[in-house]
């Protein structure tokens, strides 16, 4: 078979061992982009609050548009080789195949890590909003010298939910402006560290009643998507999420590519891979409310 052939069939049992890997549960954290530059720069805008009133004849209110909490990703090239010897793949039936599959499967879970990584760091200063504070913190200044709040320090049972859901309801612009979006679109980020955490989610968010106290559950009306995560590694950490507003950002660069080429002098097959991926946070900290009681 030529080298051709083998490169079109190895490529379908790559892209099944990527494919593999639970990675769409963890993708719905980010907002995921694929911008062909150097480095991902955004800028927050944050001159800009309410529109006023205007008379309809005289000069427009001015705009400032400053970008003083803008963010900047950069990112990481990952890449690895392996090689078969030719005899050995002669005398080993599947062995390129399942050397490529595992080498998908090895892609899928690296990028996973690298979310995880992100995901993990959203209550430290290794992740901040533009502001510089962390990305779930109690102290995100505004305008005016006050702060806005996306963290709390309660475990995880109804009521805590609800208080993040009503926290997410009251957040503000930099600028004092209420942010209007939806509070029954969001992923619930959570570890199984914390062993009666998928017991407790669904009783939360599931259940029609309470069993306690057999009342109505309104917790139940919100559509909120449980990701209890192996990745997630702190049992007194947990986190709501926008679907439609996340400000996790999760940029690859490069997509995995695979190469395939036969060395001259030994016939080995060489099996490689390489990639670009960086991650981090929107300019401003919409869209999460995190807890914590560590």
């Amino acid at each position: 078979m030529a080298l051709t052939e083998v490169k079109d069939e190895l490529l379908v049992t790559f892209m099944e061992g990527i494919t593999s890997a639970p990675r769409m549960d963890w993708e719905q954290c980010f907002e995921v982009r694929r911008d062909d530059i150097h480095s991902l720069k955004m800028a927050s805008m944050s001159g800009i609050g309410a529109i006023p009133v205007w008379s309809g004849t005289g000069d427009l209110t001015p705009a400032d548009f400053n970008d003083r909490f803008n963010t900047t990703i950069t990112y990481e090239k990952y890449g690895l080789e392996g090689q078969l010897n030719k005899y050995d793949r002669l005398d080993v039936p599947g062995l390129e195949e399942g050397a490529v599959r595992k080498m998908g499967i090895a892609v899928g879970n690296t990028m996973g890590a690298i979310a995880a990584d992100r995901l993990n760091d959203i209550f430290d200063s290794t992740t901040t909003a533009g502001d510089g504070v962390a990305l779930c913190s109690d102290s995100h200044p505004l305008a005016s010298g006050g702060t806005r709040d996306n963290l709390l320090a309660s475990a995880f049972d109804r009521s805590a939910l609800m208080a993040a859901l009503n926290l997410a309801s009251l957040w503000t612009s930099y600028h004092g402006q209420e942010e209007d979006f939806s509070l029954d679109d969001f992923i619930f980020l959570g570890s199984p560290q914390d062993t009666s955490l998928r017991e407790t989610f669904v009783e939360v968010t599931r259940s029609a009643v309470s069993s306690s106290q057999n009342q109505v559950n309104a917790v139940s009306d919100y559509r909120i998507t449980g990701l209890i995560w192996q990745r997630m590694t702190d049992s007194q950490r947990w986190a709501l999420i926008s679907r439609q507003r996340t400000p996790l950002v999760y940029w690859i660069r490069e997509a995995p590519e695979q190469t395939l080429t036969v060395a001259e002098s030994s016939r080995q097959l060489k099996i490689g891979v390489d990639m670009g991926i960086g991650t981090g946070v929107r300019p401003d900290p919409v869209g999460i409310i995190g807890s914590k009681t560590n």
